[in-house]
């Protein structure tokens, strides 16, 4: 009895136990002081050390956090500039590109070249067609103004030459474009107009006589619309030029400022060229408060959102694609802000639950080793199978953990296989609806307009009691439905060739079918049609997609002619010749087809018409349905004016069936 009662007094009086559990009742009894001594160096049972190491832990976290997320936020912010600047440069390039050739197409215009040789007298009468001809091309390309300028720098031609501000006898020697276009032969500028008063870019190009430069062209073009295309709430968007001047921006108090210190000398030289009409160019206020990487840096500027106020922002730069310019995006730094004190909260709840934790895990602790006491005798009796218990259980949680990992990742990529599937599956329908709705919304107007005018018809023929002129318009509308049905069906055949049947067909029956359509149309605008195609004729082809095709062509005449002095349409065609070939031409009176757009005119979304009035399927369709009839569609420009189409059909002719197949 003593030897199994004597180890347990021994522990409770000075082992392991003490040191633990019983150490602050023995201080509060008031024993050893150096006992006393570690009740200061304890709160809540935790050593100091150990407060300390969690403080220094929780300030070294909620730094990494806090660095972590800002350096994420800035990161995906740059790579929102970056993309941001693409854009920018790419729309620079196409906005302002368009007008760079500008003047050297006008400076190779002969009457422009004639002019400035010309006498006075000479010149006065050259004037008005010049005028004219620039007055023309400014409409055409949408520039601001047109002007030709001789060697003195004086203006002697405009496109505004009729306005009430006229750019006609203004001296523009001392401005950069001039003096660049003579010495280099073309010039680049941007300013504001003395005359106006509104800013632009300038492109001027030398006019030659031989080797000697004997004036210039300038073109000036407005960026109102660029900077409007720019602007996006949050962000500013600058163009910057050589002297550090803010020449485009989307912020409109930032134009015309300085991002650097003006020297004297350029104060003088802006002064001098009159660049921003006698303004004094100011510094914008700003600073500069670190660099980000290579590309980027942050700044404080005046706030984009709140007037009087000044915020941070991430700004990119990069060189413009014309001229020595460069072109900066300004992005606000709110965001990153935000993330870092969201980092910060999150650290600092994690450090206030862990303490809690830490805190309830001593109280429980405590708890616990006074139960632990009470058992002892017991646990000593049940280690050997408490350890055996621990072990096997170890081993079941380390197999179930693995378990349970497998199975989430394989989770994980079944939920990622469906996804992609899924995003294939929606790419695939996108690009199937695309098609068919350019195609629809082309190939569905023609037969539209014709059943609305016939329909209208209907309703006047029952009006004045003429119910057989109305029923045969609706039996009309009937026919044109069953061919809008049979147009649906043609959009597969725009992805994929498909089999034709090919009868005998009567192309005036099919021009007799446009001709209907188009009946109201050809009466209002006053056009003369001329056809020219006997009864007889017949060809290899599809019913209802040869008369889709000569409707096509038809209403693509009929919108060449609209805005010509004369109007005339003539469709012809040939008996079959000694190959079995039957020539359907079809002649406008329009102002023809461009060399440039000739070449692609039966490829998809080439149309010559303007934006809003066709999708450029129209040709490319038609040229489909005619391989398809083992026919071949050209179009070229005729001599006397107009354009021309020709369809050569095989002739169905019983000796040429297998010519025509």
């Amino acid at each position: 009895m003593t030897r199994g009662c004597a180890p347990r007094t021994r522990r409770r009086d000075g082992g392991a136990g003490a040191s633990g559990a019983n150490r602050p009742l023995i201080e509060r009894q008031g024993g050893d002081p150096s006992t006393r001594v570690n009740v200061h160096r304890r709160y809540k049972g935790i050593p100091w050390w150990g407060w300390a190491a969690a403080a220094v832990l929780y300030v070294g976290a909620a730094a990494a956090a806090v660095e972590f997320a800002w350096s994420r936020a800035i990161d995906a912010l740059a790579e929102v500039g970056a993309h941001r600047l693409d854009l920018y440069a790419a729309s620079l390039t196409s906005e302002l590109g368009r007008f760079e050739m500008v003047p050297a197409l006008v400076a190779r215009q002969d009457s422009v070249r004639a002019l400035l040789k010309a006498s006075p007298d000479e010149a006065r009468a050259r004037l008005p067609a010049v005028d004219a001809y620039l007055e023309a091309v400014n409409r055409d390309v949408g520039s601001g103004a047109v002007d030709v300028i001789d060697a003195h720098g004086t203006v002697i031609a405009a496109s505004n030459w009729n306005q009430p501000v006229s750019f006609v006898g203004t001296n523009v020697s001392y401005r950069p474009y001039f003096i660049d276009a003579l010495a280099q032969g073309r010039g680049r500028f941007f300013g504001i107009g003395t005359n106006t008063g509104i800013p632009g870019l300038y492109f001027a190009s030398a006019i030659r006589d031989g080797d000697a430069a004997i004036g210039a062209a300038a073109v000036k073009v407005s960026v109102d619309a660029l900077e409007s295309a720019w602007r996006t709430p949050g962000e500013a968007a600058v163009v910057v030029d050589s002297n550090g001047v803010v020449v485009i921006s989307t912020e409109p108090e930032w134009k015309f400022t300085a991002l650097r210190a003006m020297t004297p000398q350029q104060q003088r030289e802006i002064q001098a060229s009159r660049q921003y009409a006698g303004r004094i160019v100011e510094a914008l206020p700003h600073r500069r408060v670190g660099d980000w990487n290579d590309a980027a840096w942050i700044g404080v500027f005046p706030d984009l959102r709140r007037a009087g106020r000044t915020a941070r922002y991430l700004v990119m730069s990069r060189p413009a694609p014309q001229g020595q310019d460069t072109i900066m995006v300004l992005l606000d730094t709110a965001g990153a802000r935000r993330q870092q004190r969201l980092a910060f909260v999150s650290v600092t709840g994690v450090f206030l639950i862990a303490a809690l934790y830490a805190l309830y895990a001593v109280q429980r602790r405590r708890v616990i080793v006074e139960k632990l006491k009470a058992q002892e005798a017991l646990r000593r009796a049940n280690d050997q199978l408490e350890t055996t218990v621990a072990q096997r259980t170890a081993a079941l949680t380390e197999a179930n953990a693995r378990m349970q990992r497998e199975i989430i990742e394989r989770e994980h990529t079944e939920q990622r296989l469906r996804a992609t599937q899924q995003e294939v599956v929606h790419a695939g329908k996108l690009a199937v609806i695309g098609q068919m709705a350019a195609a629809l919304t082309h190939e569905l107007n023609q037969p539209l307009v014709a059943i609305r005018t016939l329909c209208d018809n209907a309703r006047t023929f029952f009006e004045r009691n003429q119910p057989a002129q109305a029923i045969a318009n609706l039996e009309r509308v009937a026919r044109l439905v069953d061919s809008m049905a049979v147009l649906t069906s043609e959009l597969k055949a725009f992805a994929r060739k498909p089999e034709v049947e090919r009868v005998a067909v009567s192309l005036a029956e099919a021009v007799a079918h446009a001709r209907l359509i188009y009946e109201s149309r050809i009466r209002d605008e006053a056009v003369r049609l001329d056809v020219r195609i006997a009864p007889g004729p017949t060809v290899y082809a599809e019913s209802s997609q040869l008369q889709q095709v000569i409707v096509n062509l038809l209403g693509n005449a009929l919108d060449a002619v609209r805005d010509a002095s004369t109007r005339v349409i003539a469709m012809d065609a040939s008996e079959p010749d000694a190959s079995g070939c039957v020539r359907f031409t079809i002649d406008d009176s329009g102002p023809g087809i461009a060399p440039d757009v000739l070449a692609h005119l039966f490829e998809p979304f080439v149309t010559t018409k303007p934006r809003g009035q066709g999708l450029g399927l129209g040709l490319a369709i038609t040229s489909r349905i005619v391989e398809g009839f083992g026919a071949r569609i050209t179009a070229a420009n005729r001599e006397e004016g107009g354009a021309r189409f020709t369809i050569e059909f095989a002739a169905a002719e019983p000796q040429r069936t297998e010519h025509g197949r």
